[in-house]
């Protein structure tokens, strides 16, 4: 089954500014390419009923979630965010949303989708307690 809705993590908002002025040393420079290898390979999936997290590059990791809905969407973008499209994701849902929405790419895409599946389950509760 084909995901309906699929997120990528940027890999611009992966790189870091000191890493770039001590990119003549050995180790920043591999910790900045280790950064952008394992934002390349994070990706989460959207199902009609779960979300499909996955990410590692040598250590695959695969996570499903119950999808059960949404009540709300908020994106947060920085100034380069706003250059390079990308952002953060905060997710109001029932339960836990414990899924990685940070520093994703097109995250209007995400919230257009998400904002497709905003539920009133529970609020007409709120409304009429």
């Amino acid at each position: 089954m084909n995901p309906n809705y699929v997120v990528k993590k940027s890999m611009v908002a992966s790189i870091s500014l000191w890493l770039i002025l001590f990119c003549w040393l050995i180790i920043p420079l591999i910790v900045q390419i280790a950064r952008i290898v394992a934002a390349r390979c994070y990706t989460i999936e959207f199902y009609d009923d779960r979300v499909v997290t996955k990410s590692g590059v040598l250590n695959k990791q695969e996570k499903q979630t119950v999808f059960a809905g949404v009540y709300a969407v908020t994106v947060n973008k920085s100034l380069f965010g706003s250059m390079f499209n990308y952002g953060d994701i905060a997710v109001d849902c029932p339960g836990v949303w414990d899924i990685d929405t940070k520093a994703i790419s097109n995250p209007e895409g995400l919230k257009h989708y998400l904002e497709g599946k905003i539920t009133s389950r529970g609020m007409t509760n709120i409304i009429y307690n």
